[in-house]
This record gives C-alpha cells, structure tokens and sequence, in this order.
C-alpha cells in the first residue's frame, strides 16, 4: 500500500498548497490500490479534483486554474492533456482580460473622483489594505473608503495615467505593478493586488510610492 498512500499524499499537498482561498477542496481516487491475495496489484488510477465548499468559484475556470495545472501534471492520456491545455489557456487568457479591466476601473474611478465606482473596486473583505504615499497602512473597508471620500472631496478631478503595466497571474491571485503618472510630471511606483471573488476581480492592496526626480549635473 504505500505507493498508493505516496501517490494520494502527493495529491492532497498539491491541493493545499495551490488552494489559497477558504473553499475545502478534497481529493478523491475513483479507482484505488486493491489487495489480492500475498500480492498488492496498483491499476491505472483517475484522479478527481473537486470543491465542496458550494460557492460560485467551483464552476469558474479562473479560479480552478491551479487544479486543472495539478490535474494536467498527472494526466496520462493525451487527449484528456490536450483538453486540458485548451481550458488552461483560455482561463488564463480570460484571468489577464479581467486583471486589466479591473485595473482600468480602478484609475477611471481614481480619475472622475467616483467614490461609488471606486467601492465597486475594492473587495469588502476585512483584510483589504491601502497605502498611499507618506502615509500609514489603511486597514479593512471602512478605513479604506473613508481615506478615497476624503482625497475625492479635495479638489478638482485630475487624470492618473498607469503606465508600464506588468500583470502576474497566480491562482485567484494578480499582482499588477505599474507606474502611476500625474498631470505635473509626478511618477509614483505602484502596487495593486487583485483577488478573484464570486468570478471578479476584487482589489486588495494598492500601495503607491513617489519616485525621486534627480536633478542632473
């Protein structure tokens, strides 16, 4: 039995490790080892990945993305891999599309000083964070939205342009770096971090930095 256990073991770390939400997710062999007889006989074995938990990310392809790379990574027949490669692509191609959609609402709400559309950015989760330039981290929603009235109640609107956008992927996590640039010629280096929630993408850290400007000679 123990190449069977190593094999399960194997599985089940995988799943936790790639598993960074609150969703249980379980491994299930449908054909295991069988005993017979002196001798222990290991058929091919298929492998389940499946959620319990009955939320809505069990059916989105975004979020299931680093369980269809474990499944890939076990899968032995080569049509099943081929699929499988198709539905891993697609979910990554639509994981960028979001990303950036998520990124542009972000600065347009940023832009037109729109505290409703900037709510609508950010998830409403407690562990959400901000920290603007100078300033101390901002922790949870309500200290949050507080600090965007505040800065949106300050003035005329004015254009953030993000510029050198560079967006990494990971499981129903996206760090978005970039450069926030000003109407005055101000660049500030940033931070966003998205997290996919209920099939959207749900800011949970932005933190922006100013960049010196050295003078020359």
């Amino acid at each position: 039995m123990a190449s069977c256990h190593t094999a399960s073991s194997l599985l089940v770390l995988v799943l936790l490790v790639v598993s960074s939400n609150t969703s249980a997710w379980q491994f299930s062999p449908r054909i295991g080892c069988h005993v017979l007889g002196n001798h222990q006989e290991e058929p091919r074995r298929s492998f389940a990945l499946f959620s319990t938990s009955g939320d809505n990310n069990a059916a989105d392809p975004v979020s299931r993305l680093p369980l269809m790379e474990a499944e890939l990574a076990i899968e032995a027949d080569d049509d099943k891999r081929i699929q499988l490669k198709g539905k891993i692509d697609d979910a990554k191609t639509s994981a960028e599309f979001g990303v950036r959609k998520a990124q542009f609402n972000f600065y347009d709400a940023f832009t037109n000083q729109d505290l409703t559309a900037m709510r609508l950015v950010w998830s409403p989760s407690e562990d959400i964070r901000c920290v603007h330039p100078g300033m101390a981290s901002l922790n949870g929603p309500d200290a949050v939205m507080h600090t965007w009235a505040q800065i949106f109640a300050g003035g005329e609107a004015f254009s953030i342009q993000p510029s050198r956008t560079r967006i990494d992927v990971t499981g129903q996590t996206a760090l978005c770096s970039c450069i926030e640039e000003t109407p005055g010629g101000g660049k500030l280096e940033c931070l966003n971090v998205y997290r996919r929630e209920q099939g959207s993408w749900k800011m949970i850290l932005h933190m922006a930095s100013p960049i010196m400007q050295l003078e020359e000679g």
